[in-house]
């Protein structure tokens, strides 16, 4: 199969990413979407989501590209607005509404523990009294929550017969136990993912390990970030 053209007029992809897909007669992609913009703070830059559908679909052994992402009740009109992005890519999009979860206030909101254990007493007294104080003030901070493991792994297993490799845009553990289902119908597994941000566990399933940040092509400065839960779309 020969390289797609827009693949090779843009960004410089590794060349065993490319060779792992060319080898498989038919690959789903199942992409965790929430998991995947964490990854936007650690490459340093915003992706598009209709450039990564673009590029993939660019590969005619991709069959399926599932999309998974909740619906923002709060922000209804922005969050159907960027779903419909979703679709109109052919991507299959299963969504549920977000839930909203509370989170308390610690210094590991602003801190990493090992970066807290490096300040002085004076300092570390200095973070506990402001912690106490925004306790104090009544402010609630909220993180959107929606998780769709169960049906990444449904989904999976209902496709079994459909490809002959899966390639997952996540990084979290809980996909250690489809993945190996996978592997036991001999199925291969690529993990897309990047740096600190997949689980050990996945590395030691997966038949190959992609870099996100060498593997996207696409377009990757933008003002505003593209999770309309966060701050709105780009």
């Amino acid at each position: 199969m020969e390289i797609p053209q827009n693949i090779l007029n843009k960004f410089y992809i590794r060349e065993d990413y490319l060779e792992w897909l060319q080898k498989e007669i038919s690959v789903i992609a199942y992409l965790d979407l929430t998991n995947m913009f964490h990854w936007q703070d650690v490459l340093g830059w915003k992706f598009r989501i209709e450039d990564i559908m673009d590029q993939l679909f660019s590969f005619s052994n991709i069959k399926e590209i599932r999309v998974y992402y909740g619906l923002n009740e709060r922000d209804l009109k922005n969050s159907k607005a960027f779903h419909k992005r979703i679709r109109k890519t052919g991507a299959i999009l299963r969504d549920k509404p977000m839930k909203f979860i509370h989170k308390k206030i610690e210094e590991g909101l602003f801190f990493q523990r090992k970066t807290v254990s490096l300040f002085d007493g004076n300092v570390k007294q200095k973070i506990y009294d402001l912690i106490k104080e925004l306790n104090n003030s009544g402010i609630i901070i909220e993180e959107p929550k929606c998780n769709f493991d169960v049906e990444m792994a449904m989904d999976m297993m209902d496709n079994t017969d459909k490809s002959t490799a899966i390639i997952l845009f996540s990084g979290d553990s809980d996909m250690k136990e489809p993945l190996e289902r996978l592997k036991v119908s001999s199925k291969k597994v690529a993990v897309v993912g990047v740096r600190n941000k997949v689980a050990g566990e996945l590395h030691q399933i997966k038949d190959k390990y992609i870099d996100f940040g060498k593997f996207y092509n696409g377009k990757r400065v933008y003002i505003k970030s593209e999770n309309p839960a966060e701050s709105g779309t780009a």
